[in-house]
């Protein structure tokens, strides 16, 4: 890479990881020339919405499978094809244990497409391939990133999260001048726990905890995944995000193999709250020097930092800056 494409490569990272990267002008060119596979992790809710949400018929949706995890009809199928201009013999639907949640789900696709992505990686008409991971909830849909602007990311940085960064925990929010980043201080992120969680009644909260991986440190560092060396890394929040396929390949598979086992231990586990927290470090396609290049942008205008005395809140190390913020591009 000569010192050009290392300086372009840096700003399109430090762009994307400080909420700064704009849709590109030529992103629907640049979408039409791949091949996207869907992968959705179901449980209750239709997924018609992801038709209306991508809405685009200049995408090429290769294939959907949906992964079935808590023995409910799937609904909105039909709004997939007609929405999506998707054969109904390239959406297929399996069922699965209702294990790991959408974390073990993701996981198990990836294990499962890991020496095709490989094969299909080296032709280079497919190199660029993008799958997207998501649930069949919309929640937070007034949070999604626009679509362009969420193909813009995986093309330029490798990855992006549909769920724009927030501000949580009434930190570095109070006012509008500040805004929340995916970047959080990496120490501060190591150290992350939770005590319980219920998302619904039906939760089972005795198994929740693993005495082998009381941190997410200890989680992280088991799997053995690559993440580059840096003082602040990213994190998506809310279990939707899409990526160019070969970045699977930036890990090795005993990796994602210990990811799925892991991530099968139960439903409500803090293994998944561990995975949410992982997935852009390691589905980015960041170097050490580009993530320090992150670091070194950032310094100077943070304001504020999800601290100690806010870690029950679930987004402990997140940082803000001033929306006003000067940031020096490399």
């Amino acid at each position: 890479m000569t010192p050009d494409e290392t300086d372009r490569t840096k700003s399109i990272v430090v762009a994307a990881r400080l909420g700064l990267l704009e849709t590109s002008p030529d992103i629907i060119e640049t979408i039409n020339k791949v091949h996207i596979s869907i992968v959705i992790s179901h449980c209750k809710d239709s997924v018609s919405w992801i038709a209306e949400y991508i809405g685009h018929k200049y995408v090429t949706i290769k294939d959907i499978t949906i992964y079935s995890k808590c023995g409910k009809e799937v609904d909105g199928i039909d709004e997939l094809e007609k929405g999506l201009s998707v054969a109904s013999t390239n959406i297929i639907v399996v069922t699965q244990p209702n294990v790991g949640r959408c974390d073990h789900t993701y996981a198990h696709w990836i294990n499962e497409q890991y020496t095709s992505i490989h094969e299909q990686t080296n032709e280079r008409a497919n190199a660029n391939d993008i799958v997207m991971f998501l649930k069949d909830t919309d929640r937070r849909r007034n949070k999604f990133l626009p679509i362009d602007l969420l193909f813009t990311h995986a093309s330029k940085s490798g990855f992006g999260c549909v769920i724009k960064p927030k501000c949580a925990c009434n930190v570095g929010c109070e006012n509008s001048l500040h805004m929340a980043l995916m970047q959080h201080r990496r120490e501060s992120l190591e150290s992350f726990k939770l005590g319980d969680y219920h998302r619904t009644e039906t939760d089972e909260s005795s198994t929740f905890l693993s005495k082998d991986f009381p941190v997410f440190k200890y989680w992280r560092d088991e799997m053995g995944f690559t993440i580059p060396q840096s003082e602040t890394v990213p994190v998506c929040y809310g279990g939707q995000f899409i990526a160019q396929k070969k970045q699977v390949l930036n890990q090795p598979k005993e990796s994602w193999q210990k990811m799925e086992t892991s991530l099968s231990r139960g439903n409500n586990i803090i293994e998944g709250h561990y995975a949410e927290r992982l997935w852009a470090s390691i589905l980015s396609d960041v170097d050490n020097e580009s993530a320090r290049a992150v670091d070194e942008a950032l310094s100077p205008h943070m304001a504020s930092e999800v601290g100690e005395a806010k870690k029950e809140c679930g987004m402990l190390g997140m940082l803000f800056i001033r929306k006003d913020a000067q940031i020096e591009l490399p």
